[in-house]
């Protein structure tokens, strides 16, 4: 199976700082950007916006984000994530995380690949530092 996502990498660019959002739960604790799944018609741009209102409080719009392509990501031999992958800058820092979160970081361009955990997301963060 296909799951269709999109993975969304907040950057300020004045403090040349991304967001990191740390998710916790009883088998692990790590940091990531902005993910979610594409809804039923929704395109991806529609759906990052919305899983970026929804996981930062932060309302934004279509002239905030650059598509860097996708990236895919084999989870096992029964499903797939094929991520959309954006750059979204923003001047506002002022975040609101959603329950689906533990925390919250801006962090500096050079430590961002320390925080993260997975091997996708160092991955899709070195496409995006390139962009940077």
């Amino acid at each position: 199976m296909m799951r269709q996502s999109i993975e969304a990498w907040i950057y300020h660019p004045e403090d040349r700082e991304i967001l990191l959002l740390k998710v916790e739960n009883e088998k692990v604790s790590f940091w990531q950007p902005i993910t979610g799944g594409i809804e039923s018609g929704e395109s991806p741009e529609e759906a990052c916006l919305r899983e970026i209102k929804e996981e930062t409080g932060l309302v934004l719009d279509c002239s905030n984000l650059t598509s860097l392509g996708d990236f895919t990501v084999k989870i096992d031999e029964n499903l797939s994530i094929h991520k959309n992958l954006f750059l979204v800058l923003t001047e506002q820092k002022d975040i609101q995380i959603s329950d689906e979160h533990v925390g919250a970081q801006w962090i500096a361009l050079d430590k961002v690949s320390s925080q993260l955990y997975w091997p996708s997301n160092q991955a899709t963060f070195e496409m995006i530092s390139e962009k940077l």
